[in-house]
């Protein structure tokens, strides 16, 4: 057997008519279909570049409100360690005025005893001299009771009046 030579591409009656079946459906798809696909991708595009942009602004939102929160974060901070400051320093003057008051009370209480004993010694030395006083009286009486001469006794009480 020879071998039959066959075109590359045969082209029956079949396939000329699938060829012209193929491009009137394109024609109708063209004419028919393609606005409307059309339109839904172009609104399906729209629709994801809107929402890219809408995240895009979110984002960009949400950055500025993280500065923001970042922002009030630091100054609550400081705002907070101030308070602490004033409320250390307050304490310290605090303390240092109950030390001053302790201290001056104190003084108060020291100058107060020493006055009272001062006082006291001053009584006591009163107290003491009306005693040498009586005593000594007493003794001039014993002794001018014992007929002691009145000279005697006046120098006596002379003496012991002037201690």
């Amino acid at each position: 057997m020879a071998p039959q030579n066959m075109p590359a591409v045969s082209i029956d009656i079949n396939m000329f008519w699938q060829i012209i079946n193929f491009l009137i459906l394109m024609f109708f798809f063209k004419k028919y279909f393609q606005k409307p696909i059309s339109k839904v991708l172009d609104a399906r595009k729209e629709k994801i570049a809107n929402e890219l942009k809408q995240a895009e602004i979110d984002r960009e939102m949400a950055a500025k409100a993280n500065e923001e929160t970042q922002g009030i974060l630091k100054a609550a901070r400081t705002e907070a360690n101030e308070i602490l400051l004033r409320a250390e320093k307050k304490a310290d003057d605090r303390k240092e005025a109950i030390l001053k008051e302790a201290n001056s009370q104190r003084e108060k209480t020291i100058k107060s005893a020493e006055l009272e004993v001062e006082k006291m010694k001053k009584q006591a030395r009163k107290e003491l001299q009306s005693e040498v006083t009586a005593l000594a009286v007493n003794l001039a009486e014993k002794m001018i009771n014992e007929k002691l001469d009145s000279k005697l006794g006046a120098n006596l009480l002379n003496v012991l009046l002037k201690r």
